[in-house]
């Protein structure tokens, strides 16, 4: 058995979660494992955030916190001024809403140090509402498929929460990109696996995280905006860029192409159009689709443009065409019933 000795830092930007962050200090005050940090990062919060985070670093020498201090907001920039402050061996990233169950860092320590040949390990979760057994829905369960495919067709196995990280082994690969407002933990884990790095998947052990799913969530407010779009195209653009500069398009060709059409068919539904002709036009000369697939996309933005989707005979048909060019694919993200409900520690 690996002696565990490991520091391991909790990693959390926060913004405006004053009246919820408790439940989150208590998860990781409760852990049965000692040797960890929790580095804080507020993001401006206008509320009492930074006086209810403050209390914590007073009551607990383990708690560090500090405000973000350059620019440009957002939590991937509070993450990283976090890990360029923390002291631990690794990292788990953990948000101000969500909740570790009491064995997390035991039990997640305990396998990477089994594994030193790991840069990252990976743990199943489960989603909630208000209490951690109130859905009983793992956040994705392991499949025969390759993970990077899964991540590209929006079924990735982890988000960002859902992984250990040796601290020098994230640094290495550039960390979190900052300029992001969307998509930076599928961003994170193409780059991670394109680099590549070594990962180990523990999906048979018990969820040890709990992921709340919540109206006001940052991911969720505002999912079709501008700047949260423009982070979409971007990542899909980086990805295809990264696979072809690996010399492996075609292996995940199928897997861009689910993503490019996601990424155009909602900017085309936001009425975001101009980006939508970015991506097109990118999918062009990437040849992620064929000339005669380019032509239905550039049709399907322009009657929407017009409006034609008022009239669903004609718009549907171009519609119905359009997602044929996906395939038939079924995610398992967040459909899989966890069934060892007595593995769960409210």
């Amino acid at each position: 058995m690996a002696d565990m000795s490991g520091k391991v830092s909790i990693i959390t930007p926060s913004y405006n979660r004053a009246y919820i962050i408790d439940e989150t200090a208590q998860s990781i005050f409760n852990q049965t494992y000692s040797n960890w940090e929790w580095v804080i990062v507020d993001d401006g919060s206008t509320d009492n955030s930074w006086e209810v985070i403050q209390q914590y670093a007073n009551s607990d020498s383990r708690v560090k916190v500090y405000q973000r201090n350059r620019e440009p907001k957002g939590a991937c920039v509070c993450r990283n001024i976090a890990v360029e402050k923390c002291t631990g061996d690794y990292l788990i990233f953990l948000d101000t809403d969500d909740l570790l169950a009491p064995y997390c860092l035991q039990q997640r320590i305990k396998a990477i140090e089994e594994q030193p040949e790991s840069d990252f390990v990976i743990f199943p979760m489960l989603i909630f509402k208000k209490k951690p057994d109130d859905m009983l829905i793992l956040w994705n369960v392991d499949t025969e498929e390759d993970d990077l495919n899964r991540i590209l067709r929006n079924d990735p196995i982890c988000q960002g929460t859902g992984t250990i990280w040796k601290k020098e082994s994230f640094k290495r690969i550039g960390m979190w990109k900052e300029d992001l407002m969307l998509w930076q933990d599928i961003e994170l884990h193409i780059r991670s696996l394109l680099w590549p790095l070594k990962f180990n998947k523990r999906m048979d052990l018990p969820p040890d995280i709990y992921l709340r799913v919540s109206d006001d969530s940052l991911s969720r407010v505002g999912y079709f905006s501008e700047p949260k779009m423009k982070s979409r195209v971007q990542v899909f653009i980086d990805a295809c860029n990264r696979i072809n500069e690996t010399n492996q398009f075609d292996k995940y060709r199928e897997g861009l192409r689910v993503m490019g059409l996601d990424v155009i068919k909602s900017a085309i539904n936001s009425r975001q159009y101009d980006l939508a002709k970015v991506s097109i036009e990118f999918s062009k000369n990437a040849n992620v689709f064929s000339t005669k697939e380019i032509s239905l996309l550039k049709r399907l933005c322009t009657m929407h443009k017009l409006r034609l989707y008022k009239l669903p005979f004609v718009y549907d048909v171009v519609l119905s065409e359009v997602n044929k060019l996906s395939g038939d694919y079924l995610p398992w993200l967040c459909a899989m019933k966890y069934q060892n409900v007595t593995c769960i520690i409210v």
